[in-house]
């Protein structure tokens, strides 16, 4: 999700993704966000520049809507929910039954006097051209289907290895911390919030517009 006011930011690059971050004293601290159906994931990664250890309190990310109820949720769950959501085969859908049919008739008369006669063969085709786009249809989306897959597998994988519950509390000197955070909004209405991360006495303020 993009930041409000992206000019109060840094950014950096990393697979694909511009980070924006916020730097004060020792200390720089980003925020990416990421908007899911249910839930939002925030990911916080902390680099401590200075020559002692930063520790950090339960609790030092909020996620504020105004107007609106967000909690914490535990992210160890939510990735299991990611992973089991997308964890069944696909299962196509049956094909159509045939759309119409036609009769052709092919017959010859005869006159002899006063007499009639008719004789033939008739010939009922059924027209079954809607299994066959039914199947590419279905084919298409199998691949979008394993497709999504993947990407809410490893989006589980990843929630999995970085989720905060995980991480130490201690960044130390020279090194990074990354945080994964969940939360779940009781009604599920866009509107812009902020992400507050609390590191000792300092605290980095991410407005988001959504």
């Amino acid at each position: 999700m993009k930041v409000a006011n992206p000019k109060e930011f840094g950014y950096f690059k990393l697979d694909d993704n511009q980070f924006p971050f916020l730097g004060k004293g020792p200390l720089l601290v980003s925020c990416m966000t990421y908007r899911g159906t249910r839930r939002y994931y925030v990911e916080i990664g902390i680099v401590n520049r200075s020559s002692t250890p930063v520790n950090l309190q339960n609790g030092f990310v909020s996620f504020t809507k105004e107007g609106y109820t967000v909690l914490m949720a535990d992210t160890i769950s939510s990735a299991a929910d990611v992973w089991a959501s997308v964890g069944g085969a696909f299962v196509p859908t049956p094909p159509p039954p045939p759309t119409k049919s036609t009769t052709t008739y092919s017959g010859m008369v005869t006159t002899m006097g006063n007499n009639t006669q008719v004789s033939g063969t008739s010939t009922t085709a059924v027209d079954n051209s809607a299994a066959g786009w039914h199947a590419l249809g279905q084919a298409i989306a199998a691949r979008s289907y394993y497709n999504a897959q993947g990407r809410e597998q490893k989006l589980a994988v990843y929630l999995t290895a970085f989720a905060h519950e995980r991480q130490e509390m201690v960044v130390q000197p020279g090194k990074t911390g990354l945080y994964i955070f969940t939360f779940e909004q009781l009604k599920q209405k866009k509107a812009p919030f902020e992400v507050r991360v609390a590191v000792g006495s300092e605290t980095f303020v991410f407005a988001y517009r959504e």
